[in-house]
C-alpha cells in the first residue's frame, strides 16, 4: 500500500511538468512583422498566501506514518492511517442576480473522522445548513478478550468455566482464548437547519440533528471484589433533536417562541455477562451477571424569549422555558441468579418523570455616558415527579440478599435561584472600574443540607485604551453556607455524619487574575497573565478541606510586513487539594478520630509553544513551523496521625505525561491553479499510570480479575502528507 501511495503522489507531482513539456506546439514560419501596438498589460502578481484558504480549492495526496508504541493513543479522536488523501476541498457559488450563495465543504473524504458541510443562502430570504461529521475514539489494539458478543449478551466458554468452577483450571485458562483485537467507537452527526425570513419582520427556524454512537467501549462488570471482570462493552445507540421557532422583531423589540425535542433510544440497554469463575449458580456466586445500561428517554421544551428597548438606554431581556423529561423503561429485576430467592419488582416500568422550568431575566441600562449597570435573575427548576418506589430487600452482585436502609431510592429534586448586579464606571477615560454581588440559592431534596447560599463579590479594572497596551484584572470573593444539615441521612447509608459533600458543603472562595497586554511596536507584542484562587472548607471534617489553583503565563509575538513571523508562550498551572477520611469498621472505630487518613493531592503542568513563519521563498513557497511541549505530574501523598493504630500507607508514584509535537508545512505554487504541500509531523508522548501502566496490568488475569489488558502506553511517531493542492 505504502508503496502504491508513493507511486501515485510522484506521479501526480510531476504530471503537470510532463504535460508542459509534451504540449510543446510544432515550429511555424515566422510571420511578417505588423505594425507596433501597445502591450498588453501584465496579469496581476497572485500575492495570496498559499495558507490561506480559498472557497475553490481541494486537497489530494497520500500520507505515509511510522508508530513506535501505541498507534491508539496517538491517533485517539484522529483517523492518520496510511494512505490516500482527499481534503480541504471547498467550493462556492453566487448568483449576484438574485443574491443566492452555495458553499460546499469537504475533509478526510472516506476516513473515520470525515466532516462534510454544505449552505445554501439567498440575502434576506432565506438559509439552509447542513453538515455531517464522523469522530471516532480508539482506545486501544492491546486488548483481548475471551467473550463472545451477541448483541450485549456476552459468553464465555461452557467447558472452561466448568473446568474453573470444579477447581480443575484457573483463569489462565481463558488466556488461549482470547484474541486480540482493536477497541474502537466512533460518533456520527449529522445537521440539517433552515431560517427563512417569512416578512420583514418575522423569521422561521429549524434543526434536526442526529447522533449514532456504535463500537466498543472497556466496562466494569464486575461481581465483586473477589471476581473482577472488564469487558468490551457493545454500544449502538441513537439521539434526535429536533427545534423550531419563530422570531418576531422590528427596531424596539423583539419575541421568539420555540420548540425542542430530543429523543435518545439504547438499542442494547441491559448487558449479560458470563462469570468467568463458574457456570452454575449458587446461593452465594451466579453463573451471570446482568446490569441495566443507559434508558431510553425523551425531552420536551417549549420558550419564550423576548427583549425590549426602553427609555433612557436601557434594554430589557427575557426567557421563560418548560420541559418535560420521560423515562418509562421496564425495571430490571433484582438479580438473574437462579438460586436467590425473587424479589417482587415495585412496579413494572420506571414511570420516571421530570418537570423543568427555567428563567432568565435581565436588564442594560446607560442612565449617563459614564455609567452601565445591568442586573439579571435566573432560576432552575428540577422537580422530580418519579413515584415513591419502595425497597426493602435487595441483591448485591447476583450474589446475596440485603436489607435496604433506605427502604428504596431517594426522590432526588432541586431548585436554583441567581440575582446579579453590577455597575462599571468609565469617568478615568482610559481606566474602566466596575463591582459587581451575586446571590446564589439552591434547595435540595434528599440532601444532607436542606438549601445553601452563596454571596459572592467581585471587583474588575480594565484599562484598555492605553497608547501602549491594556490591563485587566478581577478579584472574587464569594462564601457559601448551608441550612437544614441532616447528618442522621449520613448514618442511614453507612457513612461518617462530620463527611460533607464539596459541592453543596460550607465553603469560602478568593480569587484573583489579571492580564497586560503590551504593544511597544507594531512588530512586536507582549502578553502576561497570572492567577491565584482558593476555596477553603474549614467546616467539613472528613471529605474535601481545601482546594487552590495556581497559573501564569507569557506569550511573545513578532510579526513582520514581509510576511515574517514568529512567536512563543510558555504557562505553568498547579492544581492541589487536601482531603480527610477515617478507616473504620466496628462501631468503636468508627468513633476513633486516632483512625483518620490524608491525601494531598497536586498536579502541576508546563506548557511550552513555538511557532515560526519565515517570509517567502522567492515568490512561490511558503513555510510554517510549529513545536508544542506539556508535561503534567501528579503526586497523592498519603498521611495518618502520630501513633495512629493504622500501619503507614505505601506511598503511590507520581503519576505523569509528556507530549512534544513538532510539525512542519512547505507550499509551493507550480501555477496560478496549482501548488504542491509537503507536511511533517513528528510525536512523542511518555506516560506513567500507577493504575493503568502495563507493570500492573501486565495481561488478561490478574489476581481474582479477568480484565481486556487495557492500558496507557507511551508512542513516538513520524508522518508524511505529501499532496496537490488545486484551486481556480
Amino acid at each position: 500500500m505504502r508503496t502504491f501511495t508513493a507511486a501515485l503522489i510522484l506521479s501526480l507531482v510531476l504530471l503537470p511538468a510532463a504535460a508542459v513539456s509534451g504540449q510543446q506546439p510544432t515550429p511555424k514560419p515566422t510571420p511578417t512583422p505588423a505594425p507596433a501596438t501597445p502591450a498588453a498589460a501584465a496579469p496581476a502578481e497572485d500575492t495570496r498566501s498559499l495558507f490561506e484558504p480559498t472557497w475553490r480549492q481541494f486537497q489530494i495526496g497520500g500520507r505515509l506514518s511510522s508508530v513506535e508504541g501505541d498507534p491508539a493513543r496517538w491517533q485517539r479522536y484522529r483517523d492518520l492511517r496510511d494512505g490516500l488523501l482527499f481534503t480541504n476541498a471547498r467550493y462556492e457559488r453566487e448568483w449576484a442576480e438574485t443574491g443566492q450563495r452555495f458553499q460546499v465543504a469537504a475533509d478526510n473524504v472516506g476516513w473515520r473522522d470525515g466532516r462534510y458541510l454544505g449552505m445554501l443562502e439567498r440575502a434576506g430570504r432565506f438559509t439552509v445548513t447542513g453538515s455531517w461529521d464522523r469522530i471516532p475514539q480508539f482506545y486501544s489494539v492491546d486488548t483481548k478478550t475471551p467473550y463472545t458478543a451477541n448483541g450485549a449478551t456476552l459468553t464465555l466458554d461452557d467447558a472452561t468455566q466448568r473446568s474453573i468452577q470444579n477447581a480443575q483450571a484457573t483463569l489462565s485458562a481463558y488466556v488461549p482464548q482470547a484474541p486480540q483485537f482493536d477497541l474502537v467507537e466512533r460518533r456520527d452527526t449529522g445537521i440539517v437547519g433552515a431560517s427563512i425570513n417569512a416578512t420583514k419582520q418575522l423569521q422561521l427556524t429549524t434543526s434536526f440533528k442526529t447522533q449514532k454512537h456504535v463500537g466498543e467501549l472497556p466496562w466494569g462488570a464486575s461481581f465483586g471484589f473477589s471476581n473482577d471482570v472488564e469487558v468490551a462493552l457493545p454500544y449502538t445507540s441513537r439521539t434526535n433533536d429536533f427545534n423550531m421557532g419563530a422570531e418576531w422583531s422590528n427596531q424596539r423589540n423583539m419575541l421568539r417562541v420555540a420548540y425542542d425535542g430530543s429523543w435518545f433510544t439504547n438499542n442494547d440497554d441491559t448487558l449479560v455477562w458470563d462469570s468467568p469463575l463458574r457456570i452454575d449458580d449458587s446461593s452465594s456466586a451466579p453463573g451471570r451477571g446482568r446490569m441495566s445500561l443507559w434508558p431510553s428517554n425523551q425531552a420536551q421544551t417549549i420558550s419564550v424569549g423576548g427583549s425590549s428597548k426602553l427609555a433612557r438606554r436601557t434594554q430589557l431581556t427575557g426567557f421563560v422555558s418548560y420541559g418535560l423529561w420521560s423515562n418509562d423503561s421496564e425495571l430490571q429485576p433484582f438479580t438473574i441468579n437462579s438460586q436467590l430467592p425473587v424479589i417482587a419488582l415495585p412496579r413494572q416500568t420506571a414511570e420516571a418523570e421530570a418537570h423543568v422550568f427555567s428563567t432568565n431575566i435581565g436588564i442594560v441600562s446607560r442612565p449617563a455616558d459614564e455609567w452601565r449597570v445591568t442586573a439579571r435573575l435566573r432560576t432552575y427548576n428540577f422537580d422530580n415527579q418519579m413515584p415513591a418506589t419502595t425497597i426493602t430487600d435487595y441483591v448485591s452482585y447476583d450474589s446475596s440478599v440485603n436489607t435496604s436502609h433506605t427502604n428504596g431510592p431517594f426522590v432526588y429534586s432541586h431548585a436554583r435561584g441567581t440575582l446579579t448586579a453590577d455597575a462599571t464606571w468609565t469617568g478615568l477615560k482610559a481606566v474602566a472600574l466596575g463591582a459587581g454581588y451575586t446571590r446564589n440559592h439552591s434547595g435540595y431534596v434528599h440532601r444532607i443540607y436542606g438549601d445553601t447560599d452563596e454571596d459572592v463579590f467581585t471587583l474588575t479594572a480594565d484599562a484598555v485604551t492605553l497608547p501602549w497596551g491594556s490591563v485587566r484584572a478581577q478579584a472574587e470573593f464569594s462564601d457559601r453556607t448551608g441550612s437544614g444539615l441532616d447528618e442522621a441521612s449520613l448514618v442511614q447509608i453507612g457513612e461518617q455524619p462530620k463527611l460533607r459533600h464539596y459541592d453543596v458543603a460550607n465553603r469560602q472562595r478568593r480569587k484573583f487574575t489579571g492580564q497586560l497586554d503590551l504593544f511597544p511596536s507594531d512588530v512586536w507584542s507582549l502578553s502576561v497573565n497570572a492567577g491565584v484562587g482558593n476555596d477553603d472548607y474549614d467546616d467539613s471534617y472528613f471529605g474535601l478541606q481545601e482546594s487552590s489553583f495556581r497559573v501564569a503565563g507569557v506569550a511573545l509575538d513578532f510579526q513582520r510586513p514581509n510576511g515574517l513571523g514568529a512567536g512563543a508562550s510558555y504557562s505553568y498551572e498547579r492544581y492541589a487539594g487536601f482531603q480527610v477520611s477515617r478507616s473504620a469498621g466496628s462501631d468503636v472505630e468508627a468513633a476513633d478520630p486516632a483512625r483518620d487518613w490524608t491525601t494531598d493531592s497536586s498536579e502541576n503542568v508546563h506548557y511550552f509553544s513555538l511557532f515560526l513563519t519565515p517570509p517567502r521563498m522567492g515568490r512561490n513557497t511558503e513555510a510554517r513551523l510549529v513545536y508544542d511541549y506539556s508535561d503534567a505530574r501528579a503526586n497523592y501523598v498519603y498521611g495518618i496521625a502520630p501513633g495512629s493504630p493504622l500501619v503507614p500507607p505505601n506511598q503511590l508514584p507520581e503519576a505523569y505525561n509528556t507530549l512534544q509535537e513538532l510539525r512542519a508545512e512547505l507550499r509551493h505554487r507550480l501555477s496560478s491553479r496549482l501548488a504542491v504541500t509537503v507536511s511533517y509531523a513528528f510525536e512523542k508522548f511518555r506516560v506513567y499510570d500507577f493504575a493503568m501502566d502495563p507493570s500492573v496490568v501486565d495481561g488478561i488475569v490478574q489476581p481474582s480479575s479477568l480484565v481486556l489488558g487495557y492500558v496507557y502506553r507511551p508512542y513516538t511517531t513520524h508522518s508524511a502528507v505529501v499532496s496537490l493542492l488545486y484551486f481556480w
